[in-house]
């Protein structure tokens, strides 16, 4: 993503308020858009539509969230493998392999994809229609979070903003054209059509940038040996993730919409809107932090590659790190003070999004919890730029380990404690990045050179 940041940048060159504001508005779609646009057409679904229709539209709400969690759970498992490929490709400057790498991939999710998502939603007390378009609809997201992969190639942030929007805007009319005669089923399609109206602009980016090649490239599986601890650090952080919601769906306060579909309306609402607080940082991050710190990333190893002096090194070395530490603390600054005045808010925030006064203390915690998180990704992020794979293996498994098992301890201590388990886990998983991400710096002359091939 540093390469579109790049390209964002030209944006602010003009020193106005308005090319700013452009500026972090793409960036943010760039960076969150398909869970960002889900979430708002999900809010903006749930305003306008109540009534007799309330319990079509949970469990039409509820295949969405399910569709995007088990989505990015499978997903994970080729994003990490397909990105570091991809790089090696463009590194080569073999630019033909970019579709056939997009090719292969998309053999794989499309194929094994179909049998989970057929098998998955069979258990499912539902229609056989709605069975059907869920199938799809898990593959469209899927094929959306593929095509996410090749933005940094093709640097066109333009069609990637309009076609989220394009796409969220023809979501949320055909749900209510649809779902007025058809209901809950009509609300999928209608979703559907949308999501594909933005893969199928995506794709159609991908094609016109990159020329034709051939259609299957059996190299791809080579990764996979030889870098199996990003998929596994892929399907864990993604299943980390999701790992706290899964707990309080198959909690006793569950609320059941039909077999299997269930939800926890006091946990599920307050989290999702409190990671809808991180945009900014997440965007500020695209857009300044990370290529920011990629001009200094760069030129260290320049340095290096390049056998200058150790004495040239060393300060190229220590202006990353300065940079890497006043990023943080600008992150902290910006992200602490939407964090803090959302809690000194949440009254006001609940009333408005009609949340249960039960809900304000777990939002509170919650809105912690996504502040640690953001700083946890940042940290995952710059262990990934030194090829860290074994920190960030440990990292997620912590992640994984400590949402599942105090999530599990809250739900059996009561409601006064629900939230906490997601915030402490954030937390220990944070001090565990941060411990690692130090470690490697204070001897990253050490690694690197000692990662060197030995000619």
């Amino acid at each position: 993503m540093a390469g579109i940041g790049f390209e964002l940048k030209r944006i602010m060159r003009h020193e106005t308020f308005l090319s700013e504001f452009t500026a972090y508005l793409y960036s943010a779609m760039i960076s969150s858009g398909p869970w960002l646009m889900s979430i708002l057409c999900l809010a903006v679904l749930g305003i306008f539509r109540g009534g007799e229709d309330a319990s079509a539209h949970e469990l039409f709400r509820s295949t969405v969230v399910y569709t995007y969690a088990s989505s990015l759970i499978f997903s994970g498992i080729l994003q990490l493998v397909c990105t570091r490929y991809l790089a090696d490709q463009l590194y080569g400057q073999k630019i033909d392999h970019v579709l056939t790498t997009f090719y292969t991939c998309t053999v794989i999710i499309l194929s094994a994809g179909s049998l989970l998502s057929f098998f998955g939603l069979w258990l499912f007390e539902i229609s056989l229609l709605h069975k059907f378009l869920g199938v799809i609809l898990f593959l469209v997201i899927n094929m959306i979070w593929l095509s996410m992969i090749f933005l940094s190639a093709v640097k066109d942030y333009h069609s990637v903003v309009f076609s989220f929007a394009i796409g969220s805007i023809v979501s949320i009319v055909l749900v209510f054209q649809l779902g007025s005669f058809m209901g809950v089923e009509g609300d999928v399609l209608g979703y559907l059509i949308g999501q594909a109206i933005t893969l199928f602009w995506l794709i159609a980016r991908l094609l016109a940038e990159f020329p034709p090649s051939k259609f299957w490239d059996s190299e791809l599986f080579l990764y996979f040996r030889k870098f199996w601890d990003l998929a596994c650090i892929g399907f864990c952080f993604n299943l980390g993730i999701w790992v706290d919601k899964f707990v309080f769906w198959t909690a006793p306060d569950s609320n059941v919409i039909v077999p299997y579909f269930r939800t926890h309306n006091l946990y599920d609402s307050p989290l999702f809107f409190s990671y809808l607080t991180i945009v900014p940082t997440l965007a500020m991050f695209m857009l300044k932090i990370e290529t920011s710190f990629y001009d200094h990333y760069r030129k260290y190893y320049s340095k290096v590659m390049g056998k200058k002096d150790m004495a040239n090194i060393l300060e190229e070395k220590n202006m990353m790190i300065t940079t890497l530490k006043e990023s943080i603390r600008e992150i902290f600054i910006i992200q602490g003070a939407v964090t803090l005045m959302c809690i000194v808010f949440t009254p006001e925030i609940i009333q408005a999004l009609n949340f249960s006064a039960l809900q304000a203390p777990i939002f509170r915690v919650t809105l912690i919890g996504a502040f640690l998180n953001i700083l946890l990704v940042i940290n995952v992020i710059i262990l990934f730029y030194f090829d860290q794979r074994k920190s960030v293996l440990l990292v997620t498994m912590v992640f994984l380990s400590c949402n599942f098992g105090f999530s599990l301890l809250t739900t059996k201590l009561g409601i006064q404690y629900y939230g906490y388990g997601y915030t402490y886990c954030c937390l220990f998983s944070l001090l565990t990045a941060f411990q690692q991400l130090d470690s490697k710096l204070k001897n990253l002359e050490y690694i690197t050179f000692t990662s060197q091939p030995v000619v």
